[in-house]
């Protein structure tokens, strides 16, 4: 579903896929059949309430134009483009849906270039205009593979969508220190995060847990980051933790955590090779996880290019 919901160009292998997959819908995803673009008022009525679920969420994709079998993609259920066009569909959202979404696009796919064998990918971001009121006067929210209404608290805490700071992981890098000694290679480590809200945040943190972690690999760090912990978990597994020294403002990215990682150059491979990382960053409103390794520098030793 991630992969599908980046893209910004679609085939009809892609939808295709989904049904040899047998992909299932869940709350970011959502499958009708041809018949539910409808011109009847319920239908633009059921359109309105399942789009705008989308947008009160965490977004997501709605395929028209695919049926579903207990909830996984079965078979086409084609819609006739020359009855029902991508700018009648858009205009039923933009006209049953208080306030318009901002960036939802739709995408019309068709087998053959037949356009009386279309199919429309609706792809819904998660909106920071919440909520959003259906024509029926209601509001609606994902639940498993519904749309259901919220319940009068999710409405209250949904106006404060965009005054939110949302931060999230921007980067893992690694970089090379000195390493001419004969001996050892020495690289530093860094973790950055970006405040992607509308607001700053001063309270976050990172956790950087070493899995497999070899101890021939010595971790340091300067005496200045007086915010870095380490704790040993168990055999195997490391934790570097950084809070949050200094606030963090909409737009603006902070390395949080910076550390250098020494090993000799007889053990590099195996150490390198063998050690897996997660890193968890967490704040008042959410958190994010990333996954790292250091596959890249792996690569560089044995190419001889460091």
């Amino acid at each position: 579903m991630n992969s599908l919901f980046e893209k910004e160009d679609f085939k009809f292998e892609d939808i295709e896929s989904l049904i040899t997959n047998q992909i299932e819908e869940s709350i970011h995803l959502d499958f009708k059949s041809g018949e539910s673009l409808s011109k009847t008022p319920l239908k633009k009525k059921e359109i309105s309430k399942d789009v705008a679920a989308f947008a009160n969420s965490d977004g997501g994709i709605i395929i028209y134009g695919l049926l579903e079998k207990n909830h996984v993609a079965d078979s086409f259920s084609f819609i006739d483009g020359n009855d029902f066009t991508k700018e009648w569909l858009e205009q039923i959202i933009n006209t049953t849906i208080s306030r318009r979404i901002e960036g939802l696009t739709i995408y019309p796919i068709r087998k053959n270039n037949d356009i009386s064998k279309s199919i429309y990918l609706v792809k819904i971001p998660r909106s920071t205009d919440s909520p959003h009121i259906s024509q029926d006067k209601r509001f609606y929210k994902r639940f498993n593979f519904e749309s259901v209404m919220m319940e009068e608290y999710e409405i209250r805490q949904s106006y404060g969508r965009k005054v939110k700071s949302e931060l999230a992981l921007d980067k893992w890098a690694i970089s090379e220190i000195n390493n001419n000694d004969d001996y050892a290679y020495k690289f530093q480590c860094t973790v950055s995060v970006i405040n992607l809200g509308d607001i700053s945040e001063k309270n976050y943190k990172v956790n950087v847990i070493f899995e497999n972690y070899d101890n021939r690999a010595k971790i340091a760090w300067p005496r200045t980051s007086t915010n870095i912990d380490y704790t040993i978990l168990e055999k195997g597994r490391v934790k570097l933790s950084a809070e949050s020294k200094s606030s963090i403002f909409p737009n603006e990215i902070i390395t949080v955590i910076r550390f250098d990682l020494e090993v000799s150059k007889i053990d590099c491979l195996e150490v390198l090779s063998a050690t897996e990382i997660k890193i968890y960053l967490y704040y008042e409103n959410g958190e994010d996880v990333m996954e790292a390794n250091f596959k890249g520098i792996v690569e560089k030793i044995e190419n001889n290019y460091l």
